[in-house]
């Protein structure tokens, strides 16, 4: 139901007409690839506790028209969260079904009036090895990891930024505070 800050999800399946089960929460949750918290699987669950994902602001700047850094509060205030219920399918021959709670990134975008010169949407990863233990090697990756979307897949209407799971707020080893679902 759009507008409702955390649908109830208690039957386990997607609204969406498929039917597919949900996957178990214990899953989603212990089974992720967030390398500023290690290489395996199971690293963000063991190792994000030290994560401090409030307060946090978020930068937009660029080729917009309303440039600024918000706390996370404004940034989200004047959007309705959305229940979106995804499959994700991975290369490496596993898949769940998830129901994320958020905003639509193309209306973040709009908000921000991008100007006709802009073709790419940047995200920055924050950097704090002392929180993030897989962010002390730059034998994993150069910090801050930076993902970019071309202008046209970010104002996609599947893209989200999703601010919960399962009806609760995003758990630090799924991306806390924030995190781009872009299915």
């Amino acid at each position: 139901e759009k507008g409702a800050k955390f649908p109830d999800l208690a039957k386990g399946y997607s609204k969406l007409g498929a039917n597919d089960p949900l996957t178990p929460f214990n899953a989603v949750t212990g089974y992720n690839n967030y390398y500023e918290f290690g290489t395996d699987k199971e690293d963000p669950a063991k190792n994000s506790s030290r994560f401090k994902p409030l307060p946090w602001t978020v930068k937009v700047d660029g080729m917009c028209a309303h440039p600024g850094t918000l706390d996370l509060e404004d940034f989200l205030k004047p959007h309705a969260p959305e229940e979106r219920i995804y499959r994700h399918r991975c290369v490496e021959a596993w898949s769940m079904v998830i129901p994320w709670v958020g905003i639509s990134l193309a209306d973040v975008i709009k908000r921000f009036e991008p100007l006709g010169s802009a073709k790419y949407v940047q995200f920055d990863t924050i950097v704090r090895p002392a929180e993030m233990p897989g962010q002390r090697s730059e034998f994993i990756l150069p910090w801050p990891y930076i993902e970019g979307l071309r202008l046209d897949e970010a104002m996609n209407p599947l893209a989200i930024l999703a601010i919960g799971v399962y009806g609760q707020a995003l758990p630090n080893q799924n991306g806390a505070p924030l995190r781009l679902v872009a299915p």
